[in-house]
């Protein structure tokens, strides 16, 4: 243990000691803060380069697919292109290029218009099929529709007390009843006839 000579000389060692803890503990906090604020700048940095590989690779690979959808789009265009050129030779080929009317002229540009008023009649005919198609569908379904709503209403009507309590006081009165003999006048006179014909 220090022993001191004065005590004003203690007190100034103590309020130097209290000064240089202060100090120290300044400095330890400011280097603490320090150093956490570096390691959270790493990590972000860290965080920030593996969304940046992400993206870069999600960027990749978008470019990629658009690439390969172009890519087949163009193959797609070329062959329809093709096609349409095919079905005109086959067009021009029924119509009389190398077939019936080989020598070609009137006959064989008549048989062409023929043919493409025939597709388009065909394409028309079919748009109307269609429109037909989903006429009936709907009402159809218009029916369907009504229907139930009918039958919910009947059901509804059924069970109601009055209309059981009519129902009931019809069935009870058989002057209301339709009678159980027959309404036409011919069958009325059949079993007389046969009655007749037995007693001769």
């Amino acid at each position: 243990m220090i022993q001191f000579q004065s005590p004003t000389v203690e007190v100034m060692f103590y309020i130097l000691g209290a000064v240089a803890a202060g100090l120290l503990l300044l400095i330890g906090l400011r280097l603490g803060r320090w150093v956490g604020n570096l390691s959270a700048n790493k990590l972000i940095a860290a965080r920030e380069q593996e969304l940046f590989t992400a993206q870069k690779g999600f960027k990749t690979l978008y470019e990629k697919e658009v690439d390969e959808l172009k890519q087949t789009n163009a193959a797609l265009a070329e062959r329809v292109k093709s096609l349409e050129q095919r079905v005109e030779e086959y067009r021009k080929k029924a119509a009389g290029f190398g077939g019936l009317f080989n020598t070609g002229g009137k006959r064989a540009d008549a048989m062409y218009a023929l043919l493409l008023e025939n597709e388009a009649m065909e394409e028309a005919l079919y748009a109307q099929n269609e429109k037909l198609k989903q006429e009936r569908t709907d009402s159809l379904k218009e029916q369907l529709r009504a229907t139930s709503y009918r039958r919910v209403l009947m059901s509804q009507l059924l069970n109601d007390d009055r209309i059981k309590g009519y129902v009931a006081e019809i069935l009870d009165d058989e002057k209301r009843l339709p009678s159980a003999e027959p309404s036409h006048p011919a069958a009325a006179q059949l079993p007389a006839d046969a009655a007749s014909s037995q007693s001769a």
